[in-house]
């Protein structure tokens, strides 16, 4: 599933695709220089970061697509409540 900026073009072949930024539709784009050069594939540290996580007994993630929303609020008041139970530790 290729992903496409928000300012590409119409035929945009996706920051994914092994033509972007070099395309005919890429030309003009703002984001060509940037598309040419971003890694193809999936991320390295994927399997890194899994192995880890296989350790982990409990996991909880908080995720949210944007800023601003209490994440970083919601997770610091769930590790102090986590924290203070007697019992969990």
């Amino acid at each position: 599933m290729a992903t496409v900026p928000e300012n590409a073009p119409t035929h945009c072949p996706g920051t994914e695709s092994e033509d972007a930024g070099k395309a005919s539709a890429c030309q003009g784009c703002p984001n060509q220089k940037t598309c040419s050069v971003l890694p193809k594939g999936p991320d390295p540290a994927i399997a890194e970061i899994s192995a880890k996580f296989t350790t982990i007994k409990h996991k909880i993630i908080v995720l949210s697509g944007k800023g601003g929303v209490g994440k970083s609020t919601f997770t610091a008041h769930l590790a102090h409540g986590l924290a203070a139970d007697e019992e969990q530790q």
